[in-house]
C-alpha cells in the first residue's frame, strides 16, 4: 500500500507515516518540518478569531449535556452552527487543510442532529461519549497551535536566526539552549497561566507508534518498513513535526521579504521564501531580494556612481527647463549605452568612459541623434 493511507485522522487524532526525511499525511508527501513552520504563519487577526471560535462551544456543549430539557433543545442549533464555523475556520490550517472536509462535516451533521439529542444526554452512552470527545478535541485546537506559535517563533527569532551554520549539530544546541533557558519557559507559562490544561506546550511530545508496511516512494517495486505514529495532542504533532525536521537539518525561517515562515531543507543561511514578492509580483522574494542587493553592489561600483550622478542632471535640467523632454530622452539613452559598454569593456572604462560621460559630450552627441 502507498505511504500514509488508511490513517482515519480527525480532529481527535493526528496520524502520520515518517520515512526518512518524509512525512505522510493522507497519502500526501511534506518534507519533515512543514507542518511546524506553516502553521507559524497564521496572521494575529486570524489567530485571534480562531481562538474566539474554540472558546463560544465551549460554554455551549455542557449546557446540552447537562442542562435542562429545553435548555439543550434551544442550545443545540446554536452549538452545532459555531461547530461548523470552528471547522471552516480550522481546515485553513496544516495539517487539516489536507484532508477531506466532508468527512468532519458528515460526522456533525450525525453528532449534532436535532433528533439524537436524547442520545446526547444519556448518561455515559456510547453516543454521549462520542459526542463529547469530538467536543473537547475540536475546541482545544486553537488553544494548541497559540502555544505552538508562541514557542515555534521565539526558538526562531532567538536561535535559530542566530546560527552561523543550519545542520543537525547547530540545530541540536540551539533546541537545547532554547528549549532550557528561563526566558523561554516564563514566557511560555505566562501565556498559558489562565489554564495549564489545555494543550501546553512540551518539548516531550506524547506519542505511540509502530511500524506499517508500504511500497516504497523510490521504486514501487520494492516494500519498507515505515513508522506511524499517533498523536492524540495537536500541540505533540506540532512539537514532534519540528524536532524531526531538526533531526534532519530542516528548520523554519522568517523571509526578509514577505515575512511569512518558511522551511529550509539545505545549510545555506536563509534570507528569503520562493513566495511572490509582495513589492512586485513579477518576483519571488529570493529573485526580488537579490535583484535589490545587486542595485546596492551596483551603487557603489565606479560606473554606475558616474552614471547615476549624470542621469540625475540631466532629469534636473529638464524639470528646470533647461533641455527639452526629446533631449532628455536621448541623453539618458546615450548615458545607458556608454554605461553597458564600460561594464563591458574595461580599457573602456578606464581610458573612454568619463571622458563620454562630460554632460556637454552627452548633449552634443544628442542633438546629432535628433537632427
Amino acid at each position: 500500500m502507498p505511504l500514509g493511507i488508511q490513517q482515519n485522522n480527525n480532529f481527535a487524532q493526528i496520524i502520520v507515516d515518517i520515512w526518512n526525511d518524509k512525512v505522510f499525511y493522507q497519502e500526501q508527501e511534506f518534507p519533515a518540518g512543514f507542518m511546524a513552520a506553516s502553521i507559524l504563519n497564521i496572521s494575529e487577526d486570524d489567530l485571534k478569531e480562531l481562538i474566539q471560535a474554540g472558546g463560544a462551544p465551549t460554554f455551549l456543549f455542557p449546557v446540552v449535556i447537562q442542562g435542562s430539557d429545553v435548555e439543550a433543545a434551544r442550545v443545540l442549533p446554536v452549538l452545532r452552527e459555531r461547530m461548523i464555523y470552528l471547522t471552516k475556520e480550522i481546515w485553513k490550517y496544516s495539517p487539516f487543510c489536507y484532508s477531506n472536509p466532508e468527512k468532519e462535516l458528515r460526522r456533525i451533521d450525525i453528532l449534532f442532529d436535532d433528533n439524537a439529542l436524547s442520545k446526547i444526554r444519556t448518561p455515559n452512552s456510547e453516543f454521549q461519549q462520542e459526542f463529547m470527545i469530538f467536543c473537547a478535541a475540536i475546541t482545544r485546537i486553537p488553544m494548541a497551535i497559540l502555544h505552538f506559535i508562541a514557542a515555534g517563533r521565539f526558538f526562531e527569532l532567538d536561535y535559530l536566526r542566530r546560527l552561523k551554520k543550519r545542520n543537525e549539530t547547530y540545530f541540536a544546541m540551539a533546541a537545547h539552549d532554547c528549549f532550557s533557558s528561563k526566558e523561554f519557559w516564563d514566557e511560555l507559562r505566562e501565556l498559558q497561566s489562565w489554564d495549564r490544561d489545555i494543550e501546553p506546550f512540551s518539548v516531550y511530545p506524547e506519542l505511540t507508534s509502530t511500524y506499517v508496511f508500504a511500497r516504497s516512494p523510490k521504486n514501487e517495486k520494492e516494500m519498507v518498513f515505515v513508522e506511524r505514529v499517533y498523536f492524540l495532542r495537536l500541540t505533540d504533532f506540532y512539537t514532534y513535526d519540528l524536532m524531526n525536521g531538526l533531526h534532519h537539518g530542516h528548520a523554519p525561517s522568517q523571509c526578509q521579504g514577505c515575512g511569512r515562515y518558511f522551511l529550509t531543507t539545505n545549510g545555506h543561511i536563509p534570507k528569503y521564501c520562493d513566495g511572490v514578492a509582495p513589492q512586485d509580483s513579477h518576483y519571488t522574494c529570493r529573485q526580488y531580494g537579490a535583484m535589490m542587493h545587486q542595485k546596492e553592489q551596483n551603487k557603489q561600483h565606479p560606473v554606475y556612481r558616474l552614471f547615476n550622478t549624470r542621469t540625475g542632471t540631466i532629469r534636473k535640467h529638464h524639470w528646470r527647463g533647461k533641455i527639452s523632454d526629446e533631449l532628455r530622452q536621448e541623453a539618458l539613452c546615450l548615458a545607458g549605452n556608454y554605461r553597458d559598454k564600460a561594464l563591458m569593456n574595461n580599457d573602456y572604462a578606464a581610458d573612454g568612459y568619463a571622458r563620454d560621460m562630460e554632460l556637454e559630450h552627452i548633449y552634443a552627441e544628442a542633438e546629432k541623434r535628433l537632427k
